[in-house]
């Protein structure tokens, strides 16, 4: 994100706590080989550890300033006796909560709670056997605990995620596991896939993680960059790579969320463990904390010379996943490199440059650029061969992107959002500044979805989740978006930039652009082949059924689409709209200037591709049709099919 994109941003938004994550403890009945947080049972730690009473407080005074959902983990956050009373607070006090267990201390009691106060439940599994996810958790009897857990959230009808965690010491059972996990659970997840250093500094501690950490080049195929979930669309603030003399302040500048620990430290992250980067809330209350305390951290770690040596100007900056959190837990330093980022960042750049090649296309559309990323390889066969005549090099100013992957988001059970439009083949929501698109089936009852697409708050961005690749290996086809027509976000975004996707026909004519209107069977591609055949040599078809209007800085313009009917031929070239036709099939041919009215503005409008509507998007292309009916000219176009109309059409380009 850009430092312009980022202050704008900031300027949109208020800063309010809208998330919040809390540690109830550290300790945990098991004892991973992987974990940086955990302390024993039996810890002096357990002593300063916040009360029932005091969790709330901060629960109250959060939601107070804002805060409307919650993160609770640990350690093992139910091995506190008053987990209960502390679940439901928190549930009755936020739109939605996420807990985090190793599910091995789940009774009939906390399972009929969890049912109770429905959320987002993600149990972890470390093994596909007793004996390697007892390994792992230094803990015999665990994966028997977990499973015993496991069967009492499915007995009390709960809905939950298992999240699977990948490690050397497991990842031989890696796909057992994942077997295992949609045995348990419709919905899974990959958990962690690079593991974090001790919180405590412990030398034997970090041995074993770093024992533990997979080769970059296999995270990397676990967790692609970039790829949003459901509960997190990916519209929610994103680490900033530091760009000032301190390290913490473009990050604390764009956030919406915090963190607690169980003895009542707050900060801005929850890998932030310099002692001089978290604000007591046993002296202060939460407001302070946020609006005075954590705005104070933006200043509080200079960038020095080691990092401006160093991760500042490194090439490899904008394919790593370095942060000065990391660089403090594995040094002590938040400025000090981490080598196992810099062997990630060299195979994400590798990652990179193979997939602009094989899994990478663009294409231009009135002056829009469109790129679309396949996590399958992009072929000369997947779309149809009339794109070829719409590709681009490269983006542009004003670009979209498109990412097909090929298997759904977990959904189970989690919240789309509010629901704004339902009618077959989509359900429509907004969660945060994202809009999910569930594709739904239309027999009652039916809860399958054939796709789920996760578009960003301008329609810019957009990520198509298909059941399967069988589709995409299909190949040629119609739409980038492997959907009916690309008007699904064409429509959207194209008047933010001063145009509009229209139904009509387009040409150009001896060098200037007509455009004809109506709706389906009024004749929109019999007028373009008649004028193809009385006017070959002096016309270009742009496309028969769906065109561009785009307001340029000579005037308008009209410009072709791929989305076309009964016409094949279409062009990505344009010209100057020099009169727009509404059809009339009549038994003579002539043409009738249109006054402008409110009547041809209702005519025009008629005529705009549709989206999802919105007061932006009605505003937008008001303005856009205002301006054309008082600079362009307008006809009704009165024609028979004996060709005789392209004469009458000719004599306006002269």
């Amino acid at each position: 994100m850009s430092r312009f994109v980022r202050e704008r941003k900031i300027n949109e938004f208020p800063r309010l706590p809208l998330q919040g994550s809390i540690d109830l403890t550290y300790r945990c009945n098991n004892d991973c080989r992987h974990c940086w947080l955990r302390i024993a049972l039996d810890a002096p730690e357990a002593a300063d550890e916040l009360s029932g009473q005091e969790i709330k407080r901060i629960v109250d005074e959060a939601r107070a300033a804002g805060c409307r959902y919650w993160n609770i983990s640990g350690g093992e956050p139910m091995i506190r006796p008053d987990f209960p009373e502390i679940l439901s607070h928190i549930a009755s006090r936020s739109s939605g909560y996420t807990l985090i267990t190793n599910g091995t201390l789940i009774k009939q009691a906390s399972a009929a709670l969890l049912k109770k106060h429905p959320g987002r439940i993600l149990v972890s599994v470390y093994g596909a056997t007793a004996a390697v996810n007892d390994f792992i958790t230094g803990r015999p009897g665990s994966f028997e605990d977990l499973k015993r857990g496991i069967a009492y959230l499915n007995e009390a009808g709960v809905r939950f995620t298992v999240q699977v965690v990948p490690m050397k010491s497991n990842y031989h059972e890696y796909q057992d596991m994942l077997n295992l996990a949609s045995a348990w659970s419709p919905s899974w997840r990959i958990g962690a896939t690079w593991l974090y250093l001790s919180a405590y500094g412990d030398a034997k501690k970090n041995k074993l993680i770093r024992a533990e950490r997979l080769p970059p080049e296999e995270i990397l195929k676990l967790d692609p960059p970039g790829v949003p979930t459901i509960e997190d669309p990916g519209q929610s603030e994103a680490c900033s790579r530091p760009s000032s003399e301190y390290l913490y302040a473009d990050c604390i500048a764009i956030r919406r969320s915090f963190h607690v620990d169980p003895y009542g430290k707050m900060s801005f992250c929850c890998f932030v463990k310099d002692p001089g980067l978290r604000c007591d809330l046993r002296e202060n209350t939460f407001a302070e904390a946020w609006e005075k305390c954590i705005p104070a951290m933006a200043h509080a770690v200079r960038a020095g010379e080691k990092y401006w040596q160093g991760c500042g100007s490194c090439p490899l900056r904008s394919d790593c996943r370095w942060c000065p959190v990391f660089g403090y837990l594995e040094h002590g330093d938040h400025s000090a490199r981490v080598s196992y980022l810099c062997r990630a960042a060299r195979a994400v750049k590798r990652h990179r440059l193979d997939w602009e090649k094989n899994h990478r296309r663009f294409y231009e559309l009135a002056g829009a650029t469109v790129q679309v990323d396949a996590d399958l390889p992009i072929t000369r066969n997947t779309f149809g061969l009339k794109f070829e005549g719409f590709r681009a090099s490269g983006p542009g100013p004003k670009h979209i992107e498109i990412h097909h992957h090929f298997s759904l988001p977990e959904n189970e059970g989690l919240d789309f959002g509010r629901q704004v439009y339902r009618r077959p083949p989509w359900a429509i929501y907004k969660k945060g500044e994202a809009w999910i698109y569930a594709g739904i089936y239309p027999g009652e009852g039916d809860g399958r979805l054939h796709r789920i697409i996760i578009f960003s708050g301008d329609h810019t961005r957009a990520h198509v989740f298909h059941p399967s690749p069988d589709l995409f290996l299909q190949g040629g086809h119609e739409s980038l978006m492997l959907v009916s027509s690309d008007q699904i976000f064409l429509a959207r975004i194209l008047p933010r930039w001063g145009a509009a996707f229209i139904h009509g026909a387009s040409v150009i004519l001896n060098g200037k652009g007509f455009l004809f209107l109506g709706p389906s069977a009024a004749g929109k591609s019999t007028i373009v082949e008649m004028l193809a055949e009385k006017a070959s040599g002096r016309l270009k078809i742009l496309c028969d059924d769906r065109s561009i209007i785009k307001k340029g800085d000579r005037g308008f313009e009209v410009f072709g689409s791929w989305s076309h009917g009964d016409v094949q031929t279409v062009s990505k070239d344009g010209g100057p709209l020099a009169g727009v036709f509404f059809l009339r099939q009549s038994g003579q041919n002539y043409l009738e200037p249109r006054e402008k009215s409110q009547a041809l503005l209702a005519d025009l409008l008629g005529r705009f591709v549709r989206p999802l509507l919105s007061v932006d998007w009605w505003s937008d292309v008001l303005d856009l049709a205002g301006g054309l009916l008082d600079k362009v000219p307008f006809y009704d176009l009165n024609f028979d099919l004996s060709g005789e109309i392209t004469g009458f059409i000719e004599d306006l380009t002269k």
